[in-house]
């Protein structure tokens, strides 16, 4: 499923690479884990800014040109029932990366990526969980929209509200960054590893790229294209779930590099990338995550996406084309993934 948006240009041209630079970002603290990050961590990583709710008589509705009639009324839509409590896990920390194309001061776009980085210090393991930007979902305050669409109207703090309203997890800190850099920090790296299908591979050849089915080690401007591309299917996933695919492909792939770089270029990365990040996690916290790291077994990241298959209905609602999940499907599924027990 393609959807077409009535959007900017400019949205879409970045919309895929801007949650791998956020994971990107954290995963190097972790896989850090040595005394010299320490200043660097907390000499370059600004602040979330605060911003102002918007006024609900103003909320807008993204529509796609290529939508066609409203396939259901949003009154028809039944919604589980809200949680009385959500379920927090001890040992659990849980980080939301977010990526949008514009970080002007007081302002935002709406969220392109939206990655739920789950770090279990009891099991030594992370899980990376992309929500789709086209998920239809309750925010508070608001009409029911597009998930992506309350990150615009209230930032990072509604964006927590809803995943928890709406899929029972509580959200610890968030994590803002933009793409600037992006090639460089891959060049800098020497390339990385990436798996193509042989659908894929003949797509970026008709597109003028030197590749093949199987492992290519590829540098950052083919990375960057990679990572954004949404009209071709990989392995398991078609279009704009392939697109969240590729972007926990392209992580893993950094991570994997960044392990075997030398220690000068480890400092250069921490320095370039750690710029380009804004959070409100305190310095307590990531000084506790980066000893932690020294136990952790990042060897394997957990790659899911919400929502799961079978979990959802293609609908059109208001102009715009949305998944709509069902919600007590994907919150078992969401626990499950957090808990590295969750099988498709």
């Amino acid at each position: 499923m393609a959807h077409g948006s009535g959007g900017s240009g400019h949205r879409k041209k970045h919309a895929a690479l801007i949650g791998t630079l956020v994971l990107m970002a954290v995963l190097l603290i972790l896989a850090g884990g040595m005394a010299f990050a320490i200043n660097y961590v907390m000499g370059s990583i600004g602040e979330i800014e605060e911003v102002e709710l918007l006024d609900p008589e103003t909320e807008e509705f993204e529509t796609d040109e290529d939508a066609g009639e409203d396939s259901i009324d949003p009154d028809e839509i039944e919604w589980a029932e809200d949680l009385e409590e959500v379920e927090e896990s001890t040992g659990i920390t849980n980080i939301l990366l977010i990526g949008q194309d514009t970080r002007t001061s007081g302002t935002r776009e709406r969220s392109d990526s939206m990655i739920l980085i789950s770090i279990n210090s009891d099991t030594n393991s992370v899980n990376m969980i992309s929500f789709m930007r086209d998920l239809y979902v309750q925010i508070p305050g608001y009409s029911d929209n597009r998930i992506n669409a309350s990150y615009q109207f209230g930032g990072a703090e509604l964006l927590d509200e809803v995943i928890e309203k709406n899929f029972g997890v509580s959200i610890d800190y968030n994590v803002e960054i933009d793409f600037d850099g992006f090639q460089d920090v891959i060049d800098l790296l020497g390339g990385v590893d990436i798996e193509l299908t042989a659908t894929e591979a003949s797509y970026f050849r008709n597109a003028g790229y030197s590749v093949s089915e199987g492992s290519n080690h590829v540098y950052g401007e083919f990375a960057l294209v990679y990572a954004r591309t949404r009209y071709v299917s990989t392995a398991t996933e078609a279009n704009d779930f392939g697109r969240t695919e590729r972007q926990r492909a392209v992580i893993t792939s950094i991570f994997n590099a960044y392990k075997d770089v030398s220690i000068t270029t480890k400092i250069a990365l921490i320095d370039d990338i750690l710029s380009l990040v804004s959070t409100d996690m305190p310095s307590s916290e990531i000084l506790s995550l980066l000893y932690e790291a020294q136990s952790m077994n990042l060897s394997e990241l957990g790659s899911y996406r919400i929502p799961v298959d079978g979990s959802y209905s293609n609908q059109t609602i208001r102009g715009m084309m949305v998944l709509v999940p069902d919600l007590t499907v994907n919150r078992e599924a969401v626990q499950e993934m957090i808990a590295g027990t969750y099988e498709d």
